[in-house]
């Protein structure tokens, strides 16, 4: 094969790797319809978007004997979630060795879930983002974050893996393998998304993205 040959295959496959690039950035799935904003006169949930430094969470206000929050605090009246690498997030290794890995190897995941009295914008120090959403729209991001929960045979949340970071919170086995163009803010948009708000999780690798795609709504 000649030179010019194989420098004309090179750059043919450079090509299709920055379009492929491209593409997925580009592309921006349509939330579910119906959903967001909230029709007139109609049950709503108001969720809260909380910024950490590079990290997504979300929380809401517990209703109807919901007890998704930790062990500890089943029936807590505030709880929070986060979605993220397994060693970086939950073993709190942030090595550069790890920090890589995260980004470009697939990497078993944990949810974290933290319960709470207080209202997020007191509880956090971080900037909170609230959010109303349709009753429907609160359903479908809560059987997405449940759905992220690794269960038994019974389809029950495993038993905690270790103590959270703050609050009354556990840290729990979570599907799917985390990588870093599907990372603790693109799972955070999605699972809005799917909740109807338009929101595109492929444009918010980091938390300051996703805020600013929400600020807009």
């Amino acid at each position: 094969m000649s030179r010019k040959r194989k420098i004309a295959i090179l750059l043919g496959v450079l090509l299709g790797i920055a379009v492929a690039i491209a593409s997925y950035f580009l592309y921006c799935p349509s939330p579910v319809a119906g959903l967001f904003p909230p029709a007139p006169n109609t049950k709503t949930r108001t969720i809260y978007f909380v910024q950490h430094d590079w990290h997504s969470g979300l929380a809401w206000a517990q209703r109807d004997k919901e007890n998704f929050g930790a062990e500890a605090w089943k029936d807590a009246p505030f709880v929070e979630v986060g979605w993220g690498d397994r060693q970086f997030y939950f073993a709190g290794d942030q090595s550069i060795p790890s920090m890589l890995r995260a980004v470009f190897i697939p990497s078993d995941s944990v949810l974290h879930v933290t319960s709470f009295a207080e209202p997020p914008q007191q509880f956090f120090k971080f900037p909170v983002l609230p959010i109303e959403l349709s009753e429907a729209g609160f359903q479908n991001l809560f059987a997405y974050v449940k759905q992220t929960f690794a269960v038994n045979e019974k389809g029950d949340r495993l038993a905690a893996i270790g103590k959270g970071q703050y609050g009354v919170g556990n840290f729990y086995a979570a599907v799917p393998r985390y990588f870093s163009a599907f990372n603790c803010n693109t799972w955070a948009a999605e699972g809005l998304r799917q909740a109807g708000v338009a929101v595109c999780p492929n444009r918010a690798l980091l938390a300051k993205n996703l805020a600013e795609q929400l600020k807009t709504q």
